[in-house]
């Protein structure tokens, strides 16, 4: 696996607890999909950018609460939704990874 649980807490600054652990270690399984779904099978797992992504999806991940729509801190503002959002690559994930991605081609066909 290109990404440990030891890489997400060094990007958050904190260690998790062991009743985290393995909460982080699916969700970066489940953020490595997406990006190997995404890309297809034109990048190397290892690549920093793609290590850098899924990183930043795992900590994004991390920091929605599942139900809360959106949050306010000024008089403190807490709007509740029926469910939670769907885990799915960012907008900001999918522009980074563009570059990973097997370009359109064309094929012609002719008889012969």
């Amino acid at each position: 696996m290109p990404v440990s649980v030891a890489d997400i807490e060094v990007r958050l600054g904190r260690r998790f607890e062991e009743a985290e652990k393995p909460r982080v270690e699916a969700f970066i399984e489940d953020a490595a999909a997406f990006i190997r779904d995404y890309c297809g099978s034109r990048y190397a797992p290892d690549a920093p950018g793609i290590r850098a992504v899924l990183c930043s999806e795992v900590i994004r991940w991390l920091a929605v609460q599942p139900g809360i729509v959106s949050e306010r801190v000024g008089d403190v503002e807490v709007q509740f939704g029926p469910a939670s959002s769907a885990q799915q690559l960012s907008p900001a994930a999918r522009t980074a990874l563009k570059r990973y991605r097997r370009p359109l081609s064309t094929v012609r066909l002719g008889r012969g």
